[in-house]
Order: C-alpha cells, then sequence, then structure tokens
C-alpha cells in the first residue's frame, strides 16, 4: 500500500542558503508545507521556492512559536489526506532523503508508531554508508528535525502544545507518545545534517582552561527554565528517571547556573532570564515572553 508524504519546514527570519537544506527532500514528498514565521520575510527565496509544484506556503505574519506553526503543518498535511509528515527546521539538511523514506515505506508496525528519528549527529568526517540498512531501534525522545509523524495518531496524541512557544515542544509531544504506549523508531542509517546551536571556545572563570560550549541566548534560557518544568510537573511522576522534578531543578539551576557563571558571557541577562522561567512557570504563565 502506497503511502502520502508531506513536509512541513518552519522559517524564521532564513537566510538564502536554507534553499539547498530544503532541496534535500522537497522534490521527494507529495506536499512541501513552508510556513513561516518570519519578522522579516526572504523574498528572494520564498520566489525559489516556488519553483516546486508541489509548494504550500503559509505566511503567518508574525513570529507564533514553532508549536503553533507545527500544529498548522499538520493540519494542512491532514487536509491534503497525508498519511505521515516529515517536520524539518530550517537548518537541517538530509544527505540520503530517499532511503529515509524508504524506512518509513518498509515500516511493518505503522499503526502503533507514533514517530520516525534519523540520525541527526551525522557530520562528514563520519561519512556515508554504501548500503545503509533498515535498522532502527525504539528511543524515549526525539527532536522535532527530520521526524515523520503519524498523522492517524496526531490528534490521538494530543497536538503539539501552543503554549511553550518554542523549546521543549518536541520533548512534551514525544512524552505524550510515551504515555499512550506508542513507539519511537531511530533509524541509524538515516543521514541529516543538523544545527544544534551557537557553539563557542570559553574560558572558565576560576581554572582558566578552555573549552568548547554550546550556548543559548537569554531568551531560549528563558524557555528551556520555564518549559523543562513545565514537563517535570505534568510527567515527572510518570518518568521519574527521565524528568523526575528533582533531577530537573538540578540540571537547571545547579548544573547550568554553574557553567553559566564560569564559563558564559551575559551572564546576569541569563541568570535573571532563568529565574523569570521558574517565577512564569510557578504562576503558571506560558505563551510568548520577550527577554
Amino acid at each position: 500500500m502506497s503511502l502520502k508524504v508531506s513536509a512541513t519546514v518552519i522559517l524564521y527570519n532564513p537566510e538564502d542558503e536554507i534553499f539547498d537544506n530544503i532541496l534535500s527532500y522537497a522534490k521527494d514528498v507529495d506536499n512541501l508545507i513552508v510556513v513561516d514565521n518570519s519578522t522579516t520575510h526572504n523574498d528572494n527565496l520564498i520566489k525559489r521556492l516556488e519553483e516546486f509544484n508541489n509548494l504550500i506556503y503559509i505566511n503567518n505574519n508574525a513570529n507564533l512559536g514553532i508549536a503553533t506553526a507545527l500544529n498548522i503543518g499538520c493540519d494542512k498535511a491532514i487536509e491534503k489526506e497525508s498519511d505521515w509528515i516529515l517536520t524539518m527546521d530550517q537548518d537541517s539538511r538530509f544527505i540520503n532523503f530517499k532511503h529515509y523514506k524508504e524506512c518509513l515505506l518498509h515500516l511493518e508496525d505503522k499503526d502503533n508508531t507514533a514517530l520516525l528519528c534519523a540520525n541527526t549527529n551525522w557530520s562528514e568526517e563520519k561519512g556515508i554508508p554504501n548500503n545503509p540498512s533498515f535498522e532502527n531501534k525504539e528511543q524515549f525522545t526525539a527532536i522535532t528535525s527530520a521526524n515523520f509523524l503519524n498523522l492517524k495518531l496526531f490528534e490521538q496524541i494530543g497536538r503539539f502544545e501552543d503554549k511553550l512557544f518554542i523549546d521543549l515542544v518536541d520533548y512534551d509531544y514525544c512524552l505524550r507518545v510515551q504515555v499512550k504506549n506508542f513507539k519511537i523508531l531511530y533509524f541509524k542509517d538515516a543521514l541529516v545534517q543538523h544545527s544544534l546551536g551557537a557553539v563557542f571556545k570559553r574560558k572558565n572563570l576560576i581554572t582558566r582552561k578552555i573549552r568548547t560550549k554550546v550556548e543559548h541566548n537569554p531568551q531560549r534560557v528563558y524557555y528551556f527554565a520555564r518549559n523543562y518544568l513545565y514537563t517535570a510537573k505534568m510527567y515527572g511522576k510518570r518518568f521519574p528517571k527521565e524528568i523526575g522534578m528533582l533531577k530537573t531543578i538540578n540540571i537547571l539551576f545547579v548544573h547550568e547556573v554553574t557553567k553559566i557563571i564560569l564559563y558564559e558571557d551575559d551572564k546576569f541577562k541569563k541568570l535573571y532570564a532563568k529565574l523569570l522561567g521558574l517565577y512564569h512557570f510557578v504562576i503558571n504563565q506560558y505563551g510568548k515572553q520577550d527577554i
């Protein structure tokens, strides 16, 4: 039985270069659903995307957040009678998308599988396998980018949580997949080049040793703090080892605070953002928040 597969990519103030990322999968799906959250639109990029005869372009005229944009993409794919949807970040590029699609087509237990996820840790020095396999294993969570999402289970699992806006939106969805006892399957030979964030070389404030660190700006620090606490509250008792409240507080306010103090720039802004995230969690304030 053939499957109808759409893809959605969420744009946010993109550069021209991301066209090649989208090109790595755009021609091999039934519908390319581009949801534009940009505050500054790239007209040149949109003009190039219009070359795809399967394009559906949705302009939100504002940043509505990743969760809302994903829901818009999924709704449109369901309207187009798609069975599965590929969810992509604008900074992600497939190395072998046709193989990943074959993994989906050869999947045996489609009815109980909510998500397929790819190898987003791939880098050029690791090389490309000559004979990529369909080998997979169950995984607890996955990031948003390069997922095949089963649209027949979408409403049953529950939509992406709009009030989280960005960050932990994917984690929250995966936790609900686990609550419903569906599967998340990881395919190691489906290769994706993915940017995880800004990487810096930082000097330890005390030891003066230099280490390479992935850092986030104060805005993202806020969302991580608030939304991690939300997921711990919602799922911590069910999954204490993964997202228990005590573990979450230890990570957010011991390990991460220590890392900010010892290594990172904008220390006071980031510490303020983290405390504001805690405060908004306590008073149940969600949605978009400018720092």
